[in-house]
């Protein structure tokens, strides 16, 4: 017998009854392209999740604490467990129109609202890296599309500036992987492709490793999951609740369940990466005219409507609600690509993803200090478990000419950079903003009035919105005062800074609570 006749090629297919399934990479493939090896180096993998409508910034904004220890912000506490993972980064600015309808455009651009060249940064990157997967990249949505401004639907446009489309239905995505076009759909949706392949998997378990077979039997779970997980979605789809503009919508798209779509999307993204099926993906989770119900989470009013909090601030713990949930999708990926073994290390260490919002303040539409996390490993690219928050306002731009010199091209600007981003690879190194000097505390206090000095912060609580004066301690004094008062002081413009306030206050279970401000004076 000749010397590994054993071993199978990369793109090896599991092939029967109309259907072919990828392999994740095994011990039996030829050691040339296989990872097992620890000098082996997987490929890289880049995930783009835009999340459109923006964020109340008093509840995504990290307040206080160092580059590498800090305390998330509301928003942010999904991602809680996993806070070595992720890098937070802020005050990045991207020019141009303060407008939801520009804003997927030049998220993925960084370009100016109306330039000719959309040409964004993942096809730049799909088109230099050298790749032969099956699918050169992946557009993804799970939201309506709005055809009154059909470019708020679209994230990817290739070199001719032409529109990439998202593919909205999970099943078309799953069966565009894993099913020969040949089958009628309602074959495809009858037949698991595992029941398809069944001779050939059961062949191929046997010439196989020990480790192989423990892959295989994972890969295999995770594809059954899917499955399960598109099926339930279309089971308990509804029509999206519209208003008045129904027409702009389109009719063929159904959005209900949207919680079922996002999961199956993002189980899909694993799988795609996992099999080497395509390393370059992208994904809208909301656009930003989003009017989708977030109904299924007990928030029956459109994202974009409840954005717009400025003159209606009753509808903030739910806008906050649903951003918190779009964190939590992302936690969900990092921990499915952290459960899949890669060689010597996992998935998610082999990949980037960038989660954000081409707007940061859902009401102002505002381009300036976007919401946005790196994570991934990068294949060791990034460094994790930071909050770096630029000094000076840089060039959103910046940081993707800089994921695209981290995923191997030579790119040498996009849109309106001046240049790579530091402190992304590497420790920035700043200053804190807002040093304790140890001076934060009860200043004083009688019967019925305080004085305190501290760093403003908003509470975590995801149906609560009060304040917490910091003091150095790491204690907090709650302040909970009523919209008018808020108002008149302007106290939201303090929040991230450090003051003393002044105010009546009321003791609620032992601890001491402000409930009326008269006064609040910046350091």
């Amino acid at each position: 017998m000749r010397r590994n006749s054993y071993l199978i090629a990369r793109r090896t297919m599991l092939r029967g009854a109309g259907m072919s399934i990828a392999l994740p990479l095994l011990d039996i493939m030829s050691p040339a392209v296989s990872y097992a090896k620890p000098t082996e180096t997987p490929p890289p993998r880049l995930c783009v999740l835009y999340k459109g409508c923006g964020v109340n910034p008093h509840a995504w904004d990290i307040v206080g604490g160092t580059e590498t220890d800090f305390e998330l912000s509301k928003i942010l506490q999904p991602l809680a467990g996993v806070q070595d993972d992720i890098l937070v980064v802020g005050n990045l600015d991207n020019e141009g129109s303060s407008s939801h309808l520009d804003a997927p455009t030049t998220f993925m651009s960084g370009t100016q609202r109306n330039r000719v060249n959309r040409y964004s940064f993942d096809q730049r990157i799909a088109d230099q890296i050298e790749s032969d997967t099956p699918i050169k990249s992946m557009q993804l949505t799970a939201d309506n599309v709005w055809k009154q401004h059909p470019w708020l639907n679209i994230l990817s446009y290739d070199k001719n500036d032409q529109p990439m489309r998202g593919q909205y239905d999970p099943q078309a995505v799953f069966n565009t992987m894993f099913k020969d076009e040949a089958r009628t759909v309602r074959q495809k949706e009858l037949l698991s492709v595992l029941d398809g392949v069944q001779e050939a998997s059961s062949s191929l378990a046997r010439r196989g490793s020990t480790r192989d077979q423990q892959v295989l039997e994972h890969y295999y779970d995770s594809i059954r999951d899917v499955e399960k997980n598109i099926q339930r979605a279309r089971q308990n789809s509804r029509d999206v609740q519209l208003d008045k503009t129904s027409e702009t919508f389109d009719p063929n798209i159904e959005v209900g369940n949207l919680g079922e779509r996002i999961k199956a999307m993002l189980d899909l993204i694993t799988l795609a990466f996992w099999t080497d099926s395509t390393r370059i993906v992208s994904c809208m989770l909301a656009n930003t005219n989003s009017r989708v119900h977030y109904d299924f989470m007990g928030v029956n009013a459109e994202f974009h409507h409840v954005s717009h909090h400025v003159r209606n601030r009753q509808v903030l713990p739910a806008y906050d609600k649903i951003n918190i949930w779009h964190a939590g999708q992302l936690r969900y990926l990092i921990d499915k690509m952290k459960s899949i073994r890669e060689g010597s290390g996992t998935l998610f260490e082999n990949s980037l993803i960038m989660w954000g919002s081409g707007i940061k303040h859902g009401d102002y539409h505002s381009l300036t200090d976007l919401p946005l996390i790196l994570t991934g490993g990068a294949g060791g690219k990034l460094d994790l478990g930071r909050h770096v928050r630029y000094p000076q306002s840089q060039p959103y731009a910046n940081l993707l000419l800089t994921i695209m010199r981290m995923m191997g091209t030579n790119a040498k600007s996009i849109g309106n950079s001046t240049g790579q981003l530091s402190g992304i690879t590497e420790k920035a190194n700043f200053k804190p903003t807002n040093p304790d000097d140890g001076s934060w505390r009860l200043v004083s206090s009688d019967e019925k009035t305080l004085t305190a000095k501290g760093l403003l912060r908003i509470s975590i609580e995801s149906d609560n919105e009060y304040y917490q004066l910091r003091f150095s301690d790491k204690s907090d004094l709650e302040i909970r005062i009523p919209f008018m008062n808020n108002h008149k002081l302007r106290f939201d413009r303090c929040v991230g800074k450090v003051v003393t306030v002044t105010g009546l206050y009321k003791t609620v279970e032992g601890k001491k609570t402000i409930v009326t401000l008269t006064k609040a004076e910046l350091e």
